[in-house]
């Protein structure tokens, strides 16, 4: 009888830490997420490499699907451009977790300004991408971004 008792309060405890399980891992994962976007606007593209796995295959921002080895090719073409400063800014829409894959939708906003901090492109793109835990690492294993409107 006493174990009946038990029962429920065990499973009240169990679902409190799935919970804070599941906000733990969207946290960490939103967090690679403006760690990504750090190295886009550092033009750090070996850091860039670092968040992404091995075998990952998406659309950025393309027709063709892209591996590894080409993910971060826009980034040095992006900041090439003369008299350009690059800034972004994030609009986390969600961020939905199974376990050790998070999924996360958001748009992203690609600012440049020239010399005299006047604006000279704003790009806003939507994003997904999905993370996998590798250990104790997140990776992309998989996304997508398309352009939502330009300016």
């Amino acid at each position: 009888m006493k174990y009946l008792f038990i029962l429920p309060i065990f499973f009240l405890f169990y679902a409190d830490i799935s919970a804070q399980s599941e906000n733990a891992a969207k946290d960490e994962v939103w967090q690679r997420e403006l760690q990504y976007w750090q190295y886009v606007k550092n033009n750090d593209t070996v850091g860039y490499r670092t968040l992404w796995h091995d075998d990952f295959v998406g659309y950025p921002e393309s027709e063709k699907l892209t591996g590894k080895a080409k993910i971060a090719n826009w980034i040095t073409e992006a900041h090439n451009a003369n008299g350009r400063r690059y800034d972004f800014s994030l609009d986390k829409k969600m961020v939905n977790a199974f376990g050790d894959v998070v999924i996360t939708f958001y748009d992203e906003t690609d600012i440049w300004k020239n010399d005299k901090n006047e604006l000279v492109l704003e790009e806003v793109y939507k994003i997904t991408h999905t993370w996998k835990k590798f250990g104790d690492k997140w990776l992309i294993i998989g996304g997508m971004s398309a352009l939502k409107r330009k300016q």
